[in-house]
């Protein structure tokens, strides 16, 4: 279902909204740490309050909002005062109500510890974080591009390796963040040797015309460029050989184990730092997880709208390997931290031991 979001600004209807939204649900207010769990207390003459803990200096202007099952409702809010016992006085500014009907049953999960469909999330890691590595290590990281380029350099008249942490404006980069699909060009001054028109034509408009270095090199007339990846699913890089001839399959071939050994020498220099700690897993659905945990040494590795990695633990010893976009990273009661994660990918085995799982525990 498409979002439709509604924005009323009639001060004559806040009373309605937030008593029929603010008072029965859960309220969280936007901060840059994630949502914190607060309180709606009440609204008259203007003028709303909410309880909100372990916030030290408030927000002049701040973003609240609730969700039901139809709907994600936000407030934006004009700080007037503190008082007492962690309330605070705001101005009401509009609301907007944003219709999304959750497609799907999402299911608590046994967290007692006693019961068997208890599951972990545990070896994480996020694209950022994976960014913020490639940065810090940068000897090791040219050390890699020079291991890796030494013999391709020898076949291709132009190789580049390229990482996220460079810049992700990058017409290349940005392509293979959203799709992870490499593609072969024979022959950019003829058309009919791409498979099809459709890709001939956005390599032309979003890629090779915003490379003004190969563009203006025109005896280079052909490319292939494959991704890199972080075990099969967060694209961090690319490799791209430009040659003077036509390239064909063969090439792309090579490339790609060229992208194969960048991951392997990265794993034996132990460039990224996966968390192998336990999460437990507080909720599930068949395309997203939460996840719950005290200590705040884990928030971060997750950022929202930000690809993560994860295996599932699941009973009987199984495992579900995922490839996931953070959604919402929450601030619970008790200080507890919960994220939200949707489910994007899976291999065929782990989809298979997801779902029997969730079979197991009423979802079908």
């Amino acid at each position: 279902m498409a979002q439709i979001i509604k924005t009323i600004t009639d001060k004559g209807l806040f009373d309605k909204i937030f008593y029929k939204f603010f008072m029965s649900g859960d309220v969280f207010l936007k901060t840059k740490n994630g949502d914190l769990k607060t309180k709606f207390l009440g609204y008259t003459d203007g003028m709303a309050a909410l309880n909100i803990p372990f916030v030290k200096n408030m927000y002049d202007q701040c973003l609240v909002f609730t969700r039901s099952e139809q709907y994600t409702v936000y407030v934006h809010l004009k700080l007037m005062e503190k008082q007492e016992d962690d309330s605070y006085i705001f101005i009401p500014v509009k609301f907007q109500i944003i219709s999304v009907a959750r497609k799907e049953d999402r299911k608590i999960v046994d967290i007692g510890g006693s019961g068997k469909s208890v599951i972990f999330a545990t070896n994480v890691l996020s694209d950022f974080i994976i960014q913020n590595s490639l940065a810090m290590e940068m000897k090791k990281v040219d050390r890699v591009k020079e291991i890796v380029k030494f013999d391709a350099e020898k076949q291709f008249k132009q190789v580049k390796i390229y990482f996220s942490n460079e810049g992700m404006s990058d017409p290349r980069m940005k392509h293979f963040y959203e799709s992870k699909t490499p593609f072969i060009i024979p022959d950019v001054t003829k058309k009919e040797t791409v498979k099809s028109e459709e890709e001939y034509n956005f390599y032309v408009n979003n890629i090779y015309g915003k490379d003004y270095s190969l563009s203006n090199r025109k005896q280079l007339i052909s490319e292939v460029s494959v991704p890199i990846l972080f075990k099969t699913k967060i694209p961090y890089g690319y490799i791209q050989v430009n040659h003077s001839t036509q390239l064909g399959d063969p090439a792309m071939v090579t490339v790609k184990r060229m992208a194969m050994l960048v991951e392997e020498l990265f794993n034996k220099y132990k460039l990224f730092p996966v968390n192998t700690d336990r999460l437990i897993i507080s909720d599930v659905s068949k395309r997203g997880i939460g996840i719950v945990f005290r200590e705040r040494r884990f928030i971060r590795y997750f950022k929202e709208n930000s690809y993560v990695y994860f295996d599932i633990m699941l009973p009987d010893n199984k495992r579900a390997s995922c490839l996931g976009m953070v959604r919402n990273i929450g601030i619970l009661d008790s200080k507890i931290i919960k994220v939200g994660s949707e489910l994007l990918e899976m291999d065929a085995l782990s989809e298979v031991n997801y779902d029997e799982y969730l079979e197991s525990i009423g979802i079908e």
